[in-house]
């Protein structure tokens, strides 16, 4: 009797425990504009540690949309990690431009979840050639030491 009890006691235990680790990010997005550019650095972007993302930029006339898409190639892990991206736009007439950024994080229904992390009006002059180029550095460091727990080492076990 002693051991179904501690065994329904770790199982409940196990199935409680948030994600394994989870790094402190503090999510930043600096927007920079020079001829005919904007240039978007999110920094210490909360995502899962086993997605890679996939950054779209949508524009129609002064309103750009930035999505950086949480993708998987197998599927999520039990940690959360810092991720750098940046998307760079060229080729933009000068004026006043409506810049937001969003999160997509999969459901795995179905369904995805977009979650605002903030909309900024930037001055845009100059000209330059119209392009798009994206980037994104998965779990970067943010200078903090990691920790071994009992929930880091279920997640190398994954």
């Amino acid at each position: 009797m002693k051991i179904s009890f501690f065994a329904i006691v770790a199982a409940v235990a196990i199935l409680a425990t948030p994600p394994a680790w989870a790094q402190e990010c503090s999510e930043e997005v600096v927007l920079e504009t020079f001829d005919g550019t904007i240039v978007m650095h999110h920094r210490e972007a909360l995502f899962n540690c086993c997605a890679y993302l996939e950054i779209e930029v949508l524009q129609d006339s002064f309103d750009v949309g930035i999505f950086e898409w949480e993708m998987f190639e197998v599927g999520p892990c039990y940690c959360m990690c810092c991720f750098a991206a940046e998307a760079t736009i060229r080729g933009l007439p000068s004026g006043d431009y409506t810049v937001s950024v969003w999160k997509v994080h999969d459901n795995f229904d179905g369904t995805w979840t977009h979650e605002l992390v903030g909309t900024w009006v930037v001055p845009v002059s100059g000209h330059s050639t119209a392009s798009v180029e994206t980037s994104y550095e998965a779990c970067i460091s943010t200078g903090m030491a990691e920790e071994t727990t009992w929930g880091v080492i279920k997640a190398l076990f994954r």
